[in-house]
């Protein structure tokens, strides 16, 4: 079997156990960057030298434009080798993983970038005070990142039908195709409450919850541009905010007001509590005495 037919069963195999569409697209592009350093070779020629070879490259180390590569992007296309590797064993494809020699250290994770608790409350404020139907909307996005964590991609996708008012939460389509719930405040579900009413009058078939200016779900790129504006209103010029901030924000809050990592990590959808610990990263004292109470 060719490289490139393996890597596309390998693809299939990937989509029926529900990887999330963005693992699949960066093993993809991993691994097209194996075929063109390795040639469409049989996958019998897939040997742990070859396999080491490619990852010391310049393909794997350097960007483009000649810049060094992150080390978590290197471990990502480890880690994608490995994967396709057990697969060819898992199908009978190969006899042994020519990639399980592969070693993946665990990067040293930067401290998140987060809105400190003046600039939250300038920027709702300042959202707040802005007249208009986007910026009714706006606020209503912002309030609902800043309140239950939830991801870019998760807003966006947000439907009316995911909206429970009276049972106090939504549902939102998670990272790996998992359906999960987030509690809803008071003050965001009154504030909810209103703008959904307002919303089921503009008259789209659209069943997305937050509309563009054209009435279609408003997207990704869109909301980010947004965000770009809302720093503008509220006066912070800083580098490194995104509206994953928000999420951050949430976590750090939210860590901070309980001291509690299971807590905070049932309330974005952690898996472990590694992926909690990021939060109390201003606070290594409390973090021990959290990780102790475990």
């Amino acid at each position: 079997m060719r490289l490139s037919h393996a890597i596309e069963q390998f693809t299939t195999y990937l989509q029926a156990n529900r990887r999330s569409p963005h693992t699949i697209s960066c093993y993809r592009r991993d691994l097209a960057g194996l075929v063109r350093f390795a040639g469409d070779a049989d996958i019998g020629a897939l040997t742990p030298d070859l396999l080491h070879g490619f990852v010391v490259s310049d393909a794997v180390q350097l960007k483009p434009d000649g810049a060094v590569r992150s080390e978590v992007t290197i471990n990502r296309g480890k880690a994608a080798l490995r994967s396709f590797g057990a697969w060819l064993v898992q199908a009978g494809h190969l006899a042994n993983n020519p990639a399980g020699g592969l070693d993946i250290r665990r990067a040293a994770r930067q401290s998140p970038s987060t809105l400190s608790e003046p600039e939250r409350k300038r920027m709702l404020r300042e959202v707040g005070a802005r007249k208009g139907e986007a910026a009714a909307r706006d606020r209503v996005m912002l309030e609902l990142l800043l309140s239950t964590g939830i991801r870019l991609s998760e807003l966006v996708g947000l439907d009316i039908a995911d909206v429970d008012l009276d049972g106090k939460r939504i549902s939102i389509h998670a990272k790996g195709g998992d359906t999960e719930t987030r509690f809803l405040n008071s003050d965001l579900r009154r504030r909810l409450r209103r703008y959904v009413r307002q919303r089921n009058q503009a008259g789209t078939e659209s069943p997305a919850v937050f509309l563009s200016n054209r009435g279609t779900r408003i997207s990704t790129r869109q909301v980010q541009a947004r965000f770009h504006l809302w720093l503008q209103w509220a006066g912070i010029d800083r580098d490194g905010l995104t509206v994953h901030s928000t999420r951050h924000t949430f976590g750090t809050r939210l860590y901070r007001k309980t001291r509690d990592l299971v807590l905070v990590g049932k309330a974005m959808g952690h898996r472990t509590v590694e992926a909690t610990a990021i939060y109390v990263h201003q606070d290594d004292e409390a973090l021990e005495e959290a990780l102790e109470t475990l």
